[in-house]
């Protein structure tokens, strides 16, 4: 997540003469990280021996403040009692409507760790109100692009000729959800529509994939080889194809709206967020793909989308969040771009 979202952010604010110190479970690829054993993603009989290494990570580099992300890691810092403040960067509360258990269970973690967070930082407007009701005024701010892009890596591509082309990216993992849209190209297929469907990503639904794709005779029109270049498959891609139960704010399909590639979803948590997409209500693949099928038809896939693409850079992301963190520390305030929420919202 750190090589990911991070390396932009922390340049900017090493250029505002600010010290920036990486931790992580792992070595990083494009920065160096101390490695504290036992910090992870995914909870793990082992992750308590991370405690001590991030309180004595906190220590050696003299920190003002911490900055966290993601939520088992995020969770054990705040368990570290580290001496300096800790910043919940929330790229998605770990729930969606609360209908199973897991859903029931995340809410209450969180909860009970607000009382050792100093300030949080929210993507998508479900979390914002979640935090907004639960924080009891304190400092939160909310960033409704994300951390953003380098706007270089994903340049308004030009509308591709030919056939209608979709792109689907994502890891192939339940949340995901890959099977839908399989069950969208087949319907688009029994609307007479010519088109490809080109799948990016891997993980552990990939053999099932494969076979559905061959048992529903999809196999000419539909690939699914595994990992690749999201930013070269939506430049030659009509539209991009979404289909996850949640999301914390999908970076694939900001990536998406930069290039000027509309996109296709499910009305869910965070995905409402991403301007302009089309969405269909939740797992409703047949609307979804009628709606599909009626803009190509029309011709509404090949007009410019009109957004404002310079807001996905990431330099706001990374200024409001260096004029932000202070606050908890010192006394400088949050200027115009960075949106804190009021007390009492």
């Amino acid at each position: 997540m750190l090589d990911s979202f991070f390396i932009e952010i922390a340049e900017s604010w090493r250029a505002h003469a600010h010290d920036v110190s990486f931790a992580a479970g792992s070595p990083m690829s494009a920065a160096r990280a101390t490695v504290i054993p036992g910090l992870s993603r995914r909870p793990d009989v082992g992750m308590v021996k991370a405690l001590g290494g991030l309180r004595r990570w906190s220590e050696r580099e003299n920190l003002d403040v911490i900055v966290t992300n993601s939520a088992t890691a995020s969770a054990l810092v705040r368990l570290a009692r580290t001496p300096a403040p800790v910043v919940y960067f929330c790229h998605g509360l770990h729930w969606n409507e609360t209908r199973t258990i897991g859903d029931r269970v995340w809410p209450l973690i969180e909860r009970a760790l607000l009382s050792r967070t100093a300030g949080v930082i929210s993507l998508n407007s479900d979390d914002r109100r979640w935090f907004a009701s639960r924080f009891g005024g304190r400092p939160h701010l909310h960033l409704s692009f994300g951390v953003g892009l380098d706007l270089l890596d994903f340049p308004v591509r030009p509308v591709p000729e030919g056939p209608l082309r979709l792109c689907w990216i994502g890891e192939l993992s339940p949340r995901k959800r890959p099977h839908l849209p399989l069950e969208i190209a087949a319907q688009l297929r029994d609307h007479g529509i010519g088109f490809r469907l080109e799948m990016l990503g891997d993980g552990p639904l990939r053999t099932d994939i494969g076979a559905e794709i061959r048992s529903r005779g999809l196999s000419g029109i539909v690939t699914a080889n595994g990992p690749g270049d999201a930013a070269a498959a939506i430049e030659r891609s009509h539209a991009l194809v979404h289909t996850a139960q949640w999301e914390g704010l999908p970076r694939v399909m900001l990536e998406s709206l930069a290039m000027g590639c509309p996109s296709y979803a499910f009305d869910v948590k965070g995905v409402r967020d991403i301007p302009l997409a089309r969405f269909a209500p939740d797992g409703a693949t047949t609307e979804l793909a009628a709606r599909i099928a009626a803009d190509w038809t029309a011709g509404r896939l090949l007009d410019p989308m009109p957004f404002d693409r310079s807001l996905l850079d990431c330099s706001h992301a990374a200024d409001g969040i260096r004029r932000f963190l202070p606050t908890l520390v010192g006394s400088e305030s949050v200027p115009p771009g960075a949106e804190t929420i009021p007390h009492g919202e």
